[in-house]
């Protein structure tokens, strides 16, 4: 290829990858529109970095004050990754065994009335299969957590006879056995973490988490430097956009509870299940700890060997073994949503054969973060309110606004780069043989050598992807009859090449 030849093919190529960017911001604001969306946060980021960070709509509508990149969220029950997190720095210390019966921790006994003699472990409640549930009287029992002074112990809902306690706290299944989603779980988690810390959850987490990654980032409200950065979160009731939770004015909220709490009482009331509060970009930062086995940019919040805990096969569903939520939950870690990838389930990226995160849904807000570690690459997306409901089809069990944003940032989001170029603007060109080029009914590429065949992509250079072509082993010929013509960058083994259609 000569000089002139090769900076054309780079000029074109660095426009076309710098297209991606643009095009996925605009599918934003067109997802946005479609679906009525007070406003949101999108961040992509590839293992050594985030590549794309767009937002969109308002953070606040009665004050007309938009989403910026700190815009802070309740991230909902992506807060559940973090409470697992902090347990496993905790197993890494050896404080804590994942397989203790948690009475001997907690002080008090916990079991089920339907298997006593079955110990409730620490596993158990980061994998959903403790068979501690949402009882009915779950919900009162966090209304007393948080606006009760002084905040009742969590005893009062696990132990017989106690205030809050019923038996249908429990499901008659076998502890360990049986998968059932539950916030109580991580309630307990966070109570934990307390008992063994000594320190309140919010002030562990800040102090192990949010503070060595340098990030803004809290389970308590008041540690935020700046409250008109809390997004507030919306439903629209009657067509008319109602504030849910954290519509605070401008102003700090005051906590009359607080004072004189004694760690290890009720970690629940820091909202270790839901009431994270944090940025997009900054939750992907957390996330990029994970997708690099627990260290990311020389802080190191876990070992690679509680990584692969967390994200190893806890639970998988067999068609009886637990309520999979109607196909959103069918494998499950330590504080981790295992992505199976099945038609018509759990598909995030449909590029992705499996994925690891975990959603959130609470108070009119939707929330994701998820990542691939074999494509090195991951996604965050929050929203603060969808006016149109929260709608669904049969492609994925996800709401369809999500289905859209996954779909825009697979298609649009440059993540196909990931595991050559990651979070940095400088692109290795690697020229490979394709001819004929230009071509007209079809072009030769490199011989697929891989057993299971070769993924092919053509994007058009506003990059659009045009077609996705699956390569036998030893095959070399694509058709290109069904090009229009002009000029088209293909991907191959993420490598891409400039080739002109006739």
């Amino acid at each position: 290829m000569k000089k002139k030849e090769i900076l054309l093919f780079v000029s074109i190529f660095i426009f076309s990858l710098n297209s991606f960017a643009q095009n996925l911001g605009n599918q934003l604001n067109t997802i946005s529109a479609n679906n009525d969306m007070m406003g949101g946060s999108l961040v992509v980021f590839c293992e050594n970095g985030i590549i794309e960070n767009l937002v969109v709509g308002k953070s606040d509508y009665g004050r007309n004050i938009n989403v910026t990149e700190d815009t802070k969220y309740r991230i909902a029950s992506v807060s559940k990754t973090i409470t697992a997190i902090a347990i496993m720095q905790l197993v890494e210390q050896n404080l804590l065994d994942l397989d203790d019966d948690i009475s001997t921790i907690l002080g008090y006994t916990v079991q089920n009335p339907n298997n006593p003699n079955v110990a409730i472990t620490t596993r158990m409640l980061l994998s959903h299969t403790s068979t501690i549930i949402d009882g009915t009287t779950y919900s009162n029992f966090m209304g007393a957590t948080v606006n009760n002074n002084p905040v009742p112990n969590l005893s009062e809902i696990l132990t017989s006879g106690s205030t809050y306690y019923t038996a249908g706290q429990f499901n008659n299944t076998l502890p360990g056995t049986y998968f059932n989603y539950s916030n109580i779980n991580f309630v307990i988690l966070g109570t934990i973490v307390e008992k063994i810390s000594n320190l309140r959850f919010d002030m562990y987490c800040k102090q192990y988490i949010s503070d060595p990654l340098g990030i803004d980032a809290s389970f308590n409200v008041n540690d935020l430097t700046d409250i008109d950065q809390v997004a507030t979160l919306y439903r629209k009731i009657n067509g008319v956009w109602t504030p849910q939770v954290d519509n605070y004015l401008g102003n700090q909220p005051v906590y009359t509870n607080l004072t004189g709490y004694v760690p290890g009482t009720n970690g629940g009331r820091f909202g270790p299940q839901g009431g994270f509060r944090c940025s997009a970009q900054d939750l992907a930062k957390i996330f990029l700890v994970l997708i690099n086995y627990g260290s990311f940019n020389n802080v190191n919040l876990l070992t690679q060997a509680s990584c692969n805990s967390m994200f190893a096969n806890e639970w998988t569903y067999n068609g009886g073994n637990g309520n999979n939520y109607y196909g959103l939950f069918r494998s499950w870690g330590l504080g981790i949503h295992r992505i199976t990838s099945t038609p018509g389930n759990d598909i995030v990226l449909s590029g992705s054969i499996s994925m690891l995160g975990h959603t959130g849904e609470a108070y009119g807000l939707v929330s994701d973060a998820y990542f691939d570690t074999i494509r090195k690459v991951g996604m965050v997306f929050i929203t603060n309110g969808v006016g149109i409901g929260y709608q669904t089809n049969s492609n994925s069990i996800y709401y369809t606004v999500e289905q859209e944003i996954f779909n825009a940032v697979e298609n649009f989001g440059n993540i196909n780069d990931c595991l050559q170029n990651v979070g940095n603007n400088h692109f290795e060109l690697e020229v490979k043989t394709i001819y004929p080029n230009p071509c007209t009914n079809f072009i030769n590429v490199p011989e697929c050598s891989t057993q299971n065949g070769c993924l092919i992509k053509i994007f058009a250079l506003n990059g659009r992807k045009i077609k996705t072509v699956h390569l036998e082993k030893g095959m070399t010929i694509i058709d290109t009859q069904d090009l229009n013509r002009g000029m088209y960058i293909l991907e191959i083994n993420g490598i891409h090449n400039l080739f002109i259609k006739e």
